[in-house]
């Protein structure tokens, strides 16, 4: 079986993993996958991960060049 393939938030909910976000500057983040989902839905925004990747931004250092992953709940 190949990589799993995440094209929408919805994916990682139904894997049950988080979306691990990497800055291009090295900072990382961990994003709760439920939030995530609620945030998208409450504010009727684009449950498509190119489009929340679009609206990301480092907190370290302000850049969008962010790429997503799944991470495990510990």
């Amino acid at each position: 079986m190949g990589p799993q393939r995440f094209e929408t938030i919805f994916d990682y909910t139904r894997q049950g993993v988080d979306v691990g976000v990497r800055c291009a500057c090295g900072h990382g983040a961990r994003l709760d996958r439920r939030a995530l989902s609620r945030t998208c839905i409450t504010n009727g925004l684009d449950t498509r991960m190119p489009a929340i990747k679009a609206r990301l931004k480092c907190r370290a250092g302000g850049s969008r060049d962010v790429g997503c992953s799944s991470l495990e709940r510990d």
